[in-house]
């Protein structure tokens, strides 16, 4: 996800004179990465760091990748920059595996501690504008006295209602409450959700609010996103144990390298669910294979002729609500195993 926020955040500093070369090299830099090819991650983000010496995040990227291949008087030298320009990714800085060999030194600690400071203030800011947020909200007809809760989070360019619009019937089919937040950062037509400290805070308001506005049972929220959306869901039931009863992620785009949780027990079951034509299909094998691996109930979904896109109609209604059956029956197993 990080090197895909990386690349949403750089084309706003692209001009016209660079875009078609300048896209290039991110394209480069992002396969490189994708292949563990470190070395021609470090010669991509050279290039564009030359080219925009004030963008803190690509700075982030280069002190990343000396990081990665051992440098790290030259990681410190980018990463305080990236500090010194503001950069607010905190979460790239505490969970990152590829700065995990600068942790005990101690002009990492004092760069990490400027950024939890930008990244503090740039928070505050966003928290004042999304206390005044009001999410899209589907409510059945007919629903439960504690209903259950499908908090969905769209892709970058979207907006709540677009989730509302391909999850309404679900919702009612189940009779769960339905509720799609703005990510409130800009993109296009819609929005981002450029910061994961923003996301997770986004994630945990709604639900609180939904505990008091509609008396969701807590204990049943089911977390689904699309495209970058997924990608925080796959974050957070791994960072967040025992907020969510099952996690729907489709089309997202897995990394071991988010940080995982330490309280294994709790993370919830995961449905992955993706085209078959999805570009980062492969990326689900791997997910599959690492929670196999870590206990974390799992299933992958591949769906027959899609690309990378909501699933629609009568076939969508379908795979979504098999989706959440499947993750209330891995919790109802769960209980049953701790009774």
């Amino acid at each position: 996800m990080r090197f895909l926020l990386a690349s949403l955040v750089f084309s706003l500093l692209v001009s016209t004179t660079y875009a078609q070369s300048d896209q290039q090299l991110v394209d480069r830099f992002d396969r490189f990465v994708s292949k563990e090819n470190y070395k021609g991650a470090l010669i991509a983000a050279e290039s564009i760091v030359e080219r925009y010496p004030d963008s803190a995040t690509w700075q982030f990227n280069l002190g990343s990748m000396h990081a990665r291949l051992g440098d790290h008087d030259a990681a410190l030298s980018a990463l305080g920059e990236a500090a010194d320009l503001g950069y607010t990714g905190i979460r790239s800085f505490e969970q990152s595996e590829d700065l995990d060999s600068l942790r005990e030194h101690g002009r990492f600690g004092e760069i990490i501690e400027q950024v939890r400071r930008n990244a503090q203030q740039r928070l505050d800011g966003f928290i004042r504008e999304a206390r005044n947020h009001k999410p899209e909200t589907h409510v059945p007809s007919s629903v439960d006295e504690s209903p259950a809760l499908i908090l969905a989070l769209h892709g970058t360019g979207m907006r709540g209602k677009d989730m509302i619009e391909s999850l309404a019937e679900t919702a009612d089919e189940l009779g769960m409450i339905l509720i799609a937040p703005d990510a409130l950062r800009p993109s296009g037509k819609g929005f981002s959700w450029t910061y994961r400290d923003e996301s997770e805070w986004m994630v945990q308001d709604q639900i609180n609010k939904a505990v008091d506005e509609h008396g969701i049972d807590p204990e049943r929220v089911y977390l689904v996103g699309f495209s970058q959306g997924a990608n925080i869901a796959l974050i957070m039931g791994r960072t967040h144990p025992g907020l969510f009863a099952g996690v729907i992620p489709i089309c997202g785009h897995y990394e071991p390298q988010v940080a995982d949780a330490d309280e294994r027990a709790n993370i919830p079951p995961y449905y992955l669910m993706t085209g078959a034509r999805d570009p980062w299909k492969k990326t689900y094998i791997n997910a599959k294979r690492d929670f196999k691996y870590s206990g974390i109930p799992v299933e992958v979904r591949m769906l027959s002729g899609k690309g990378h896109e909501l699933p629609q109609g009568k076939q969508g209604l379908r795979e979504m609500i098999k989706a959440i059956r499947w993750c209330e029956s891995q919790s109802e197993s769960n209980g049953s195993q701790d009774d």
